[in-house]
C-alpha cells in the first residue's frame, strides 16, 4: 500500500514537472520550430519601448530581455538592415493607432531610427580606432577594419569577390579608407524628413572632413527620393539649387515671379531652380522610386540653407501659420475660422490624405500634375533644364562614356557656376588617370561597383583645423617638409557613396569586373575662380600631356633616354579615355 502511494506521488511529481518545461519552453529561443532569436529579442525591446515610464525602467526591461533572448539576439541587431527593418515596423504599428496619435507615434519612429543610425556609426569609428591602436601589421589592420563595417555598416561588396588588383593588401603610403577624408560613405547624409513614402537627407557640410574642402563648402548636397505615385509638398528654398535625376521618372514643377515651368523628368535630366522659387514634383511611375541629386548654394548662410512650406503640418509646419491672425485675415479677407480649416482644423482634408513632406497621389492627380509638362532635350532650347544623356559625350569609347555641361556652352548653369556631369564605365574598365585644373569634383556613384584611386600630397589630420595657431604652424612646417612626397588613396564605391576629388589631384575610377558603373559628378569651383577655364588633362592615354614635352625634357625627368618614355607613354595609341583591364591581362 505504502509503495503504491510512493509510485503515485512520483507519477504526479513527474507530470507536473513535465507539465512546467513545456510551458517555460514556449519562450526558449532555441526551440525548433521557434521564431528567430533576434526577431524576439526585437519584439521584447520593442515593448520595452512602449510599455514602460522613465529610461531606468526602460534600461532595465532591455536588460531583461537581453538575458532571456541571449547575446545572439543583440548581436544581430546591429545587422545594417536591421534599423530600417525596425522604423519600418515602427511606420506600420504607427498606422493601426487612431489618427491623431499617428504624428507623435511617427516622430518617435523617426527619432529612434537616427538615434540608432548615430550609434551605430560612433560603434563604428570606435571600432575603427581599436584597430589603428592595436593592430600594427598593415593586413591585421585591415582585415580589423573590415570586420568593424561587417559589423556595424552596410557591405558595399556582400558576395563579390574582386580581382587580385583589387584585394591586395594596403601598401606603405597608402591612405587606409578608414581615415580618407575623401570618401562619404551613404550613412554620412542625415535626413531631415525620412518618411513612409519618401526620405530627404543631407550629406554632411564638406570641410567636416578636412580644411582642403574648404574652398566648396558653401555648397551642400542632399538626396531626395520619393516612392511610386508619390506627391513633394511645394516649398521654396534660401539656395540656388541643381536637380539631377539619377533614378525614375516624374514630373518637376517650380513658380518663379514671372512665370510656370513644368518638365517630365527622366533619367539625366538637369534642372535649375532659382533660390526662392516654389518647386513641387510627382513620381509617375508605379513601381519605381524617383531618386534625384540636388546641389544647393545657398544664398543667406554659405554651407547652411532651409526649406520654407507654404502648406504643411506638423513636420514639415506651414509657414504661414507663424503669422498672427491680425495678420493673417485682412491679407487674405477671410475669417479665422476658414484659416484654421487651411491650416490645420479638426475635419482638414489634408489630414485624411496624410503628413509630412511626401504625400501618396492618385493617378488623376499625377495626370492632371504633368500634362502640361516639357521634355526638354537640347541644351538651348529650355531655359532652366536639358538632358544631360541626351548631348554628344565628351569622350567615347567601347569602354565607357563620359558627358559633361559646363557653364561656357550651358546658359543653365552659368548663374551657380557648376559643372555636370556623368560617366557610364563598362565592367572591367578604367577611366585612365587625369586631374582637373580649376574644379573640384564632387562624385554621386549612381549604378554598380567599382573603387577610386586617387593620388594625394601628406596631408594634416582634421584636428589641426581646430587646434591653437602654434600647432598649425607645426602642421604646416611638416607639410612644407613632406612637400613632394604623397600616398594613394583607394575607396570601393558603391551605390550611394560620394567621392570627392580636389582640383589637380590626380584620380583614376575603375568598374568592378561583373558589374557597369554608373556615376554622376558636380564640378564645383572656389568663389574667386571662373568655371570657364577649367581644362581636364590626361597623364595616360592617347592624348596624355608627357607626350607633348621636349625630347630633353623627359630625358632629364626620367632619367632615362626620351625613346624608352616614348614608347611607355605611346604605348596606347587607340585608346583615349577609357581602357580596359582584360586586354591589359591577356596581354601579360
Amino acid at each position: 500500500m505504502v509503495r503504491n502511494k510512493s509510485a503515485c506521488v512520483v507519477l504526479l511529481f513527474s507530470l507536473f514537472l513535465s507539465f512546467g518545461l513545456l510551458c517555460s519552453a514556449k519562450d526558449f529561443p532555441g526551440r525548433r520550430g521557434d521564431d528567430d532569436p533576434s526577431k524576439r529579442y526585437e519584439d521584447c525591446r520593442r515593448r520595452c519601448e512602449w510599455d514602460t515610464r522613465g529610461q531606468k525602467e526602460q534600461q532595465q526591461c532591455e536588460e531583461s530581455c537581453k538575458s532571456q533572448y541571449g547575446e545572439k539576439g543583440q548581436q544581430q541587431r546591429h545587422r545594417p538592415e536591421d534599423p530600417q527593418r525596425r522604423y519600418e515596423e515602427c511606420q506600420q504599428e504607427c498606422r493601426q493607432q487612431e489618427e491623431r496619435q499617428q504624428p507623435q507615434c511617427q516622430q518617435r519612429c523617426l527619432k529612434r531610427f537616427e538615434q540608432e543610425q548615430q550609434q551605430s556609426q560612433r560603434q563604428f569609428q570606435e571600432c575603427q580606432q581599436h584597430c589603428h591602436q592595436q593592430e600594427q601589421r598593415p593586413e591585421k589592420k585591415q582585415q580589423c577594419v573590415r570586420e568593424c563595417r561587417e559589423k556595424y555598416q552596410e557591405n558595399p561588396w556582400r558576395g563579390e569577390r574582386e580581382e587580385e588588383a583589387e584585394e591586395e593588401e594596403t601598401e606603405e603610403g597608402e591612405q587606409e579608407q578608414s581615415h580618407n577624408p575623401f570618401h562619404f560613405h551613404r550613412r554620412s547624409f542625415q535626413s531631415r524628413f525620412r518618411e513612409e513614402h519618401g526620405n530627404f537627407r543631407v550629406l554632411q557640410r564638406f570641410a567636416s572632413r578636412h580644411p582642403i574642402l574648404r574652398g566648396i563648402n558653401e555648397f551642400r548636397l542632399s538626396i531626395l527620393e520619393a516612392n511610386p505615385n508619390t506627391f513633394v509638398l511645394p516649398h521654396h528654398c534660401d539656395a540656388e539649387k541643381i536637380y539631377l535625376v539619377t533614378n525614375g521618372r516624374g514630373t518637376l514643377t517650380f513658380l518663379t515671379h514671372e512665370n510656370k515651368e513644368s518638365y517630365n523628368i527622366v533619367p539625366g535630366l538637369v534642372v535649375k531652380v532659382p533660390a526662392g522659387s516654389t518647386v513641387y514634383l510627382v513620381n509617375q511611375d508605379n513601381k519605381e522610386k524617383l531618386i534625384i541629386a540636388v546641389l544647393h548654394r545657398p544664398v543667406n548662410n554659405p554651407g547652411q540653407f532651409e526649406e520654407f512650406f507654404p502648406a504643411g503640418s506638423q513636420r514639415p509646419q506651414s509657414y504661414l501659420r507663424a503669422f498672427s491672425r491680425e495678420i493673417l485675415e485682412p491679407a487674405f479677407n477671410t475669417r479665422s475660422e476658414q484659416l484654421d480649416e487651411l491650416f490645420g482644423g479638426r475635419q482638414s482634408r489634408r489630414r485624411q490624405q496624410g503628413q509630412g513632406m511626401f504625400r501618396k497621389a492618385s493617378q488623376e492627380q499625377i495626370r492632371a500634375l504633368s500634362q502640361e509638362a516639357t521634355s526638354p532635350r537640347e541644351k538651348s532650347g529650355e531655359r532652366f533644364a536639358f538632358n544631360l544623356l541626351s548631348q554628344t559625350p565628351r569622350y567615347s569609347n567601347q569602354n565607357g562614356r563620359f558627358f559633361e555641361a559646363c557653364p561656357r556652352e550651358f546658359r543653365q548653369l552659368r548663374d551657380i557656376n557648376v559643372t555636370v556631369s556623368a560617366l557610364q564605365l563598362n565592367q572591367g574598365s578604367i577611366f585612365v588617370p587625369h586631374y582637373n585644373s580649376k574644379a573640384t569634383f564632387v562624385i554621386l556613384v549612381t549604378e554598380g561597383n567599382g573603387y577610386a584611386e586617387m593620388v594625394s600630397p601628406h596631408l594634416p589630420r582634421q584636428s589641426s583645423y581646430e587646434e591653437e595657431e602654434e600647432e598649425e604652424e607645426e602642421q604646416e612646417q611638416e607639410e612644407e617638409r613632406r612637400s613632394g612626397q604623397y600616398r594613394k588613396i583607394r575607396s570601393r564605391l558603391s551605390r550611394g557613396d560620394i567621392f570627392v576629388v580636389p582640383a589637380n589631384f590626380p584620380v583614376t575610377f575603375v568598374a568592378s569586373q561583373n558589374q557597369n558603373l554608373r556615376m554622376t559628378g558636380f564640378g564645383l569651383y572656389n568663389q574667386n575662380i571662373n568655371p570657364d577655364h577649367n581644362q581636364r588633362i590626361f597623364v595616360a592615354g592617347k592624348i596624355n600631356h608627357v607626350r607633348q614635352w621636349d625630347s630633353q625634357a623627359k630625358e632629364l625627368a626620367f632619367g632615362v633616354s626620351s625613346r624608352l618614355v616614348d614608347e611607355i607613354f605611346n604605348s596606347n595609341p587607340q585608346e583615349s579615355y577609357f581602357v580596359s583591364r582584360q586586354r591589359q591581362r591577356a596581354s601579360e
